[in-house]
């Protein structure tokens, strides 16, 4: 079988996982997911991007306000011209849809400087052990985390994983960027 072949059988695997996932179970994860990020980060304030939760990932809204509150500056994700940038936010209320309807910075927020991110927190379908990410397939984040790491590479990169999406093995290729660290309910791996 051919390696994307692969990924889209465990893509197709994990959705249908996360389908059948009691809600109660990803409310629970996610609140001990963002206690074991907030121990695992450096002390404030710090540079750290971010995303918004979509269905099936582990809701890190709390989190991401705690991060504020505590002087953090965060950026979120969108989409300029079909490339994955971040920009500022001051808060969670004044987000706007955008890309797929994904709430987004507003247009008039200021871009992230890749030179000054200390901790990047990625969404993924599935990850393993070893830091291997499986994304959505369109590889947005695998090209800006490239382009992270060459401006600065002490820039931690943090999966953000439900216990149903840690996965004994990720088939990975060249172009696929792993991950620091794997935030999980139960702990934080090291990769």
């Amino acid at each position: 079988m051919h390696i994307r072949d692969e990924k889209a059988q465990l893509r197709q695997s994990i959705k249908d996982r996360l389908d059948r996932y009691p809600e109660r179970k990803m409310r629970a994860e996610s609140r001990s997911i963002g206690r074991r990020i907030l121990e695992a980060i450096p002390d404030p304030p710090i540079t750290i991007a971010g995303f918004y939760p979509l269905t099936h990932e582990a809701d890190i809204l709390p989190l991401l306000q705690d991060l504020l509150d505590r002087g953090d500056r965060v950026y979120l994700p969108r989409f300029k011209n079909n490339v994955l940038t971040f920009a500022k936010i001051e808060g969670l209320d004044n987000l706007t849809p955008g890309a797929l309807n994904i709430p987004e910075p507003p247009l008039d927020a200021p871009d992230l400087d890749p030179s000054t991110v200390d901790v990047v927190l990625v969404p993924g379908r599935a990850f393993d052990r070893m830091g291997n990410r499986l994304g959505r397939g369109n590889g947005g984040y695998d090209v800006w985390i490239e382009n992270v790491r060459a401006i600065k590479p002490s820039a931690q990169f943090m999966g953000v994983a439900l216990e149903c999406q840690i996965v004994e093995k990720i088939p990975s290729e060249p172009h696929d960027q792993k991950m620091d660290a794997i935030a999980t309910a139960r702990e934080v791996i090291d990769t």
